[in-house]
């Protein structure tokens, strides 16, 4: 039996988890009838991997799927011990398990306020927190008014960047630093304990940004961060190495002239390091360039950064060579060598990320490439695939044997029950059309071909396979997730 029914069935029998079971819909609902009547139906797709001269790919949280718990909480601990040594009270760091349910991708802190958000498609107040504390909507409009329209929602939709002018707000949206929002929201909890009541005004999160620079980029020149330094302890006990399924996946791709490179916004010690463990001591074999250090939101994109041959001692280069490391640069010169490799004058890109900041947003509006959304709040929430999705018909030789094993436990640290789904929120739908009406949802639909919970999913598959893509004019559409909607868009619960 084809690997990916396998493990669709495997998904099927699982015994949901008591927190979890209302989310685990896509493993018990489907029936044979459905998964018969989707393969049936001859869906127009129109992404196929095939049509691409390039493929690139992100590191962390793409390539390489972390363990979530562990990094979590790694995370967490540093930057609250970093937050101490800067003067903050130690009641400050709390056990991240018990915060597990305010995790959650994609709030929004206004830093002045001690609150955390989360926003609508159109930039509604849709849910909010003073420090831990869930605020009523009564209490939320004496604050925001009673449109409860964000202020800066223009400034976040129309520069998708991490933090606004001043640092009037900044937006958690990666494994990296949604464990921070607890320390933020445990500092305002500490700071209004200590005032006997909330501030006028709040200052602290310049500290919490400095610490997170620290954490991850420390100021030194050549200097790796808190980071490194945790994971490289122990690699397997943060890092989920890749299938073989992937790895084949990965050489499969190479063909027909097509460039696959690697682009982390990574330094150069961290990224061999995390693809050492992920892919193997041969992980160079798998593409065709790499490069570090690319400053994917800081001008990657916009500016002419020089490549560096190595990081900070490395001399400015001004052409790219096949099976280089190179670190920083920009998009101009990367181009220049994909029509050089391809020879092709305008070589079709598509990349693939995890972080809609970082990678969908640039990628897609300044260097006209198509993004494979990796987006593991896909799995968590649960899917709906039809046969159709799990095995090609039309396949003619055994494919990749891929991993789609999912952690119970995981899933705890990335729903939340009190933040509510990623995708969709259920009181802004009255025509129940289950459009994507978050924030996030919106950005998705935008900026993104497709969508899959990890890149084993995608690995799983012939890369001549066509996908539905999502319609960026259209907001908040669903067509693009791959191999099925997530639960809370089904219009048939």
């Amino acid at each position: 039996m084809n690997i990916l029914l396998k493990n669709y069935f495997r998904f099927v029998r699982r015994p949901p988890t008591k927190r979890l079971r209302g989310r685990n819909f896509h493993r018990v609902r489907s029936s044979v009838l459905s998964l018969t009547g989707a393969m049936k139906n001859a869906d127009d797709r129109n992404f196929c991997l095939a049509d691409y001269d390039a493929i690139g790919f992100d590191v962390d949280n793409t390539l390489a799927k972390y363990k979530l718990v562990n990094l979590m909480n790694l995370i967490y601990e540093t930057l609250c011990e970093l937050l101490i040594k800067r003067g903050y009270s130690k009641n400050i760091k709390d056990n991240l398990c018990t915060h597990k349910d305010f995790i959650c991708k994609g709030l929004f802190l206004d830093t002045e306020k001690g609150n955390i958000l989360k926003l609508s498609h159109d930039g509604k107040i849709l849910r909010c927190s003073h420090g831990t504390r869930m605020m009523d909507k009564a209490e939320i409009i004496s604050v925001y008014g009673q449109d409860l329209q964000w202020e800066h929602f223009e400034e976040a939709i129309g520069c998708v960047k991490f933090h606004g002018e001043e640092y009037k707000y900044r937006l958690f949206e990666t494994y990296f630093d949604i464990p921070a929002i607890v320390c933020c929201a445990r500092i305002v909890d500490v700071l209004d304990e200590e005032n006997g009541g909330p501030h006028d005004k709040y200052d602290f999160f310049k500290d919490v940004y400095d610490a997170i620079g620290d954490f991850y980029f420390p100021p030194s020149e050549g200097e790796e961060g808190l980071l490194f330094e945790g994971v490289r302890k122990k690699p397997e006990k943060y890092l989920q190495p890749c299938s073989n399924g992937v790895k084949d996946w990965l050489m499969e791709l190479k063909g027909d002239n097509r460039v696959v490179f690697l682009m982390t916004s990574s330094k150069n010690r961290y990224a061999e390091m995390v693809l050492e463990t992920v892919l193997g001591s041969d992980w160079k074999n798998y593409f065709d360039i790499y490069i570090t250090y690319a400053k994917k939101t800081g001008g990657f994109f916009t500016k002419n950064e020089k490549f560096k041959e190595k990081e900070v001692t490395g001399k400015e280069v001004d052409s790219l060579e096949p099976k280089k490391t190179y670190s920083g640069g920009n998009y101009t010169d990367l181009k220049t060598f994909l029509e050089k490799q391809t020879k092709k004058s305008d070589p079709k890109v598509v990349y693939f990320g995890d972080c809609l900041c970082s990678d969908s947003f640039p990628a897609k509006v300044y260097g006209n490439w198509d993004v494979v959304l990796v987006l593991e709040e896909m799995e968590a929430e649960g899917y709906h695939p039809g046969l159709k999705d799990v095995l090609e018909p039309k396949r003619k030789v055994p494919k990749h044997e891929v991993n789609l094993y999912i952690d119970p436990e995981e899933e705890q640290y990335i729903l939340s029950e009190g933040w509510g789904s990623f995708f969709y929120h259920e009181e802004e739908d009255p025509k129940h059309d289950k459009h994507m009406n978050t924030y996030w949802g919106r950005i998705i639909s935008q900026y993104n071909a497709i969508a899959v919970p990890t890149v084993e999913y995608i690995a799983g598959m012939p890369i001549n396979h066509r996908y539905k893509k999502f319609k960026e004019s259209e907001v908040g559409n669903t067509d693009g997730f791959y191999p099925g909607k997530p639960k809370p868009l089904l219009s048939d619960i």
